[in-house]
């Protein structure tokens, strides 16, 4: 595996991070204003862009929480993906979910929550 290839992997890790703490804010905002399941919200693209992506997704918080079921699955702008560290399981108009290759997921284990990969 290429060291530009376990670079992208850990700056996705770290976008992720950021979207933890931004989703976090929007349940809060759910349960303060009662915002209904279809409520869009701003995410930050997780790609492994060098220097990191402006580009901003909108999920709703239970896409959110699908994405974030598995540690080594993370929310992408469409035609962000690198296909050398991560597979597209999911696509649609306003973002796609990538799955980590096996030899980069070590890279992207600091999952906060713990969530295991399948």
């Amino acid at each position: 595996m290429e060291k530009r290839h376990e670079r992208q992997a850990v700056n996705e890790a770290l976008a992720r991070e950021v979207n933890e703490r931004v989703a976090g804010l929007d349940e809060q905002a759910v349960s303060t204003w009662a915002a209904p399941s279809e409520q869009l919200f701003e995410f930050l693209c997780e790609c492994s862009a060098e220097g990191g992506c402006e580009a901003r997704l909108e999920l709703t918080l239970e896409e959110y929480e699908r994405v974030r079921a598995q540690d080594d699955r993370f929310v992408l702008a469409p035609g962000h993906e690198t296909d050398e560290i991560e597979h597209v399981i999911e696509r649609n108009d306003r973002f796609l979910i990538v799955d980590k290759v096996d030899a980069v997921e070590r890279f992207t284990r600091d999952d906060p929550r713990g969530a295991p990969s399948s």
